[in-house]
Order: C-alpha cells, then structure tokens, then sequence
C-alpha cells in the first residue's frame, strides 16, 4: 500500500523532512572575533530584529486596511449599481432622410421606399439604410433595428392595434 501525505490541516502536525531537523548532537561551529567586531555584530543583530518586527506590525496593519477597504469598495459598488438603475437613459436621435431607390439599387429594384437613417447618441453615430420591398420593412442590421420604426413613422406606417 503506497503511502499518502497527509496535510497540516488533517494531522494537526506539520510534516518535516528528517533532513530538515535540526540535529541535536551537532554542536554550533564556533566564531572567533575581534572584541570590536563582536559587539557591532550585537548591534546589528539588535536593529534586524527590531526592524522585522515593525515591518510585521506594519504588514498587519496595511491587511487590516485593506480588508476595510475591500468592504467600503463593495459597498460603494453597490450603491453605485442602484445609481446606474435609477441613471436616465441617454439621448438618442434619429434623423430620417428618404432617397431614391431606383437611383441607389438600380432600374429593375423591387424596393418601393428607401431611407438612411442617422443614429445620434453618447457621441457615436450610426447609419442606416432601411428598405421597404416584397419583403417588408428591413435594415441592414436586421429587422428588429430600431431605425426601422422611425423609417416607418417616417412613412406614416404606423402598426395599427388589433
């Protein structure tokens, strides 16, 4: 049976290599130095030591900022995505001008009416050609554009109710 690692979380006990431990037997190898050198190696060993400490308070602060953060930019978000559901929708315009079909598709065109339609709205612009033919009311984006309800409002077809 092969054997399985098992992690910190399941064991409670986190897993060494043998290699890893410190041996206990092993005696420190010893530095000889100069008196002056000693005590400078104190200091420094002194400063490192107060430095990582302030660094990990540091560190534990800015988690804590910033998880406080986290909250207040959720919260912000979602005030910010009732806004944009009460937000008005913006300005569309739409300038109809008819053209002729025969001079636009030619002698023999089954097209009886054709129209550009200018698309105005948050600085874009769009046109649209909209024809009326044996095949009803199209643009060339497709039949559910919206240039083809002004083209016929335009035209004076305006859908009846039934």
């Amino acid at each position: 049976m092969a054997k399985v690692k098992k992690t910190a979380a399941v064991t409670g006990v986190r897993n060494v290599k043998a290699s890893k431990k410190k041996d206990a037997t092993a005696k420190p190898a010893r530095v000889v130095a100069k008196p002056g050198i000693k005590a400078k190696a104190e200091r420094t060993r002194k400063t490192k030591a107060s430095k990582t400490k302030a660094s990990k308070t540091k560190a534990s602060k800015t988690r804590a900022k910033s998880m406080s953060n986290v909250k207040s930019i959720s919260k912000a978000r979602a005030k910010a995505g009732k806004a944009r559901i009460q937000a008005p929708a913006p300005a569309v315009r739409f300038v109809v001008k008819p053209l002729e079909p025969q001079a636009k598709c030619g002698a023999g065109t089954s097209v009886q009416y054709l129209f550009k339609v200018d698309q105005t709205g948050d600085g874009k612009t769009t046109a649209h050609l909209v024809f009326f033919d044996r095949h009803g009311w199209y643009c060339e984006h497709g039949r559910n554009c919206p240039a083809v309800e002004h083209a016929k409002k335009y035209q004076g077809h305006i859908a009846r109710a039934s």
